[in-house]
C-alpha cells in the first residue's frame, strides 16, 4: 500500500473515531426510551434529531406540569425534581446532543435544510432557556406551601392558645371584683386585708405571665402576620412570560410553545390556597391582633397587653396602703401611697441583688472548680502515664528523676496547678462568706423596713 494510500486510510479512522465519540457521548445523556427512538431510526439525520428533541422537552414539559401541581415541601422532592427534569430534558441538547447535530448540520448540503435546522437549533435554545424560569416558580411554591402549612398549623392551634390566655384573667377577673367590693365597704379587717394581699399577689404574678406569654405569642402570630397578600412580581411577571411563549418564539412548535400556558392554572391556584389559608388565620387571631382578646372580663377590659397585670398592682398598691396606714395614721393617703411604692422599687432592686450574689456562688460554679482541682496537672491519669514511663526508664536516669518528682507532687496534691485549682476554690469560699453576710444584710434591712410599714416581709413575695 501506498503511503498516500495508508494517510489517507488514517485519516478515515480518525474520522470515524471522532464521529464514534459523539455518538456515544450522546447516548450517555439521552434517556432509555430516547435511545431506543433514535435506534429505530435506520439514519439518524437532522430532521431526525429535531422530531427527538421536540419529543424530549414535550415529555420533559408534561413533566414539569404535574411537578408544579406538587403540594410538597421538602427541598428534594420539588427544587430536587426540578433539577433532575432540568438536566434530562431541557439542557441535555446544549450540553452534548448538539455535537451531533453541528456535525450533520455541517455536512448537509441542502441549503434550504440547513437553514432551517439552524434556525431551529436557534429557536430551542432560546425556547429552553426561557423554561428555566420553572426553577424559580418551584422554589417559591415550595416556599408558599410552608407559608400555607404554618399559617393552618397556627390557625388550628388559636382556639387552644385563647384558652390559656384566658384561664387566669377569668379566675382572677371576678375574684379581684370581690376584693375591691368588700374592701371599699369596710368589711375586711387587718387580717383579711393580708390575706387579700397574698392572693391578689399570686394573681399578679399570673397575670403578668399572661401578658408576657400573650406578647411573645403576639410577635410570633405578627411574623406570619407580615406575610405579603400580593403574589411575588417577578413570580407574575414569569406566568405573564409563560402565556406569551407562542409569540415569544414563532421558531418553536406552537402546540411546543403554547404547553407554559397550561402551567399558569396550577400556580394561580396554589396562590388562592395560601390567601384561603391567610384569610382563615386572619380571622382566627382577629381577636389578639386586633386587643380584644380580654374584652369580655370587665376588671382588664380597658388594658394594652402590655399592662394587663395594671389592674391587680393597683388593687396590690391600695391593699398594701390600707395595711400602711394602720401603722402609721399620721400620714397623708398620698404619702402612705408614696411609702408603699417606694417600697415595691426598694424590693425589687434587693431581688435583682440577691439573684446576682446567688448566681455568683452557685452550684454549678462551685462543681466546676471542684472538677478543675481534680483534673489540675492531669489528675490520676497523668499519674498513671508516668508510672507506666518509670517502668520502662532506668531508675537512675534523668528522665526517671523528673517522671518521678512529678508523680510524687501530684499524689501529694502540691503540684502548682493543683495549688492554683485549690486557691481558687479557697477564694471561692471566701466569696459565699461574703455572699452570706450581704444577703442577710439585705434581708435585715428589708424585714426592718416592711415592719415599719406594717406590711409582712418577703423580698420573693413583694
Amino acid at each position: 500500500m501506498s503511503p498516500a494510500g495508508g494517510r489517507g486510510q488514517s485519516a478515515m479512522k480518525g474520522r470515524l473515531g471522532k464521529a464514534a465519540v459523539l455518538v456515544a457521548a450522546a447516548a450517555v445523556l439521552i434517556p432509555a426510551w430516547g435511545g431506543k427512538l433514535l435506534a429505530q431510526q435506520k439514519e439518524v439525520t437532522l430532521e431526525s434529531i429535531m422530531t427527538y428533541e421536540n419529543s424530549l422537552v414535550k415529555a420533559g414539559m408534561d413533566s414539569a406540569g404535574e411537578l408544579l401541581k406538587t403540594t410538597k415541601t421538602e427541598k428534594s422532592q420539588t427544587e430536587g425534581v426540578w433539577n433532575e427534569l432540568n438536566e434530562k430534558y431541557f439542557t441535555s441538547f446544549s450540553r452534548i446532543g448538539h455535537f451531533e447535530f453541528d456535525s450533520l448540520l455541517k455536512r448537509e448540503k441542502d441549503e434550504s435544510a440547513s437553514a432551517r435546522a439552524a434556525s431551529w437549533a436557534d429557536a430551542m435554545n432560546l425556547f429552553t432557556q426561557d423554561l428555566q424560569s420553572v426553577g424559580e416558580v418551584v422554589e417559591w411554591m415550595r416556599n408558599v406551601m410552608l407559608d400555607i402549612s404554618w399559617l393552618e398549623s397556627d390557625e388550628a392551634r388559636a382556639e387552644d392558645r385563647f384558652k390559656a390566655y384566658l384561664r387566669a384573667p377569668e379566675q382572677n377577673g371576678p375574684r379581684m371584683a370581690e376584693i375591691v367590693r368588700d374592701f371599699k365597704a369596710g368589711r375586711l379587717g387587718s387580717s383579711e386585708i393580708q390575706k387579700c394581699l397574698d392572693e391578689v399577689r399570686g394573681m399578679r404574678s399570673s397575670t403578668e405571665n399572661t401578658s408576657e406569654a400573650v406578647i411573645r405569642d403576639l410577635e410570633e402570630v405578627g411574623k406570619m402576620e407580615a406575610l405579603g397578600k400580593d403574589m411575588d412580581r417577578r413570580i407574575v411577571r414569569i406566568l405573564e412570560g409563560w402565556g406569551e411563549m407562542g409569540a415569544r418564539h414563532p421558531g418553536v412548535d406552537p402546540k411546543l410553545a403554547a404547553g407554559a400556558a397550561a402551567w399558569i392554572p396550577a400556580v394561580k391556584k396554589r396562590w388562592e390556597n395560601y390567601i384561603a389559608a391567610r384569610e382563615k388565620f386572619d380571622r382566627a387571631y382577629a381577636p389578639l391582633l386586633e386587643g380584644k382578646l380580654f374584652r369580655d372580663i370587665p376588671v382588664f377590659r380597658d388594658y394594652e397587653y402590655k399592662d394587663l397585670a395594671g389592674p391587680v398592682r393597683e388593687l396590690e398598691l391600695e391593699l398594701k396602703t390600707a395595711l400602711v396606714a394602720a401603722v402609721q395614721r399620721e400620714k397623708s393617703e398620698e404619702e402612705l401611697r408614696r411609702a408603699v411604692a417606694r417600697d415595691e422599687e426598694l424590693t425589687k432592686k434587693e431581688q435583682a441583688r440577691v439573684m446576682e450574689l446567688w448566681k455568683s456562688v452557685s452550684i454549678e460554679k462551685a462543681r466546676e472548680l471542684q472538677l478543675a482541682y481534680a483534673r489540675a496537672a492531669g489528675g490520676v491519669n497523668r499519674v498513671r502515664e508516668l508510672t507506666i514511663l518509670m517502668s520502662r526508664l532506668p531508675e537512675d536516669s534523668e528522665d526517671y528523676r523528673k517522671a518521678s518528682e512529678e508523680a510524687r507532687l501530684i499524689q501529694g496534691f502540691s503540684h502548682p496547678e493543683q495549688l492554683a485549682a485549690e486557691k481558687k476554690i479557697r477564694d471561692f469560699e471566701e466569696l459565699e462568706r461574703r455572699v452570706g453576710e450581704e444577703v442577710k444584710r439585705i434581708i435585715e434591712e428589708h424585714e426592718k423596713r416592711r415592719r415599719s410599714l406594717g406590711l409582712a416581709p418577703g423580698i420573693f413575695s413583694r
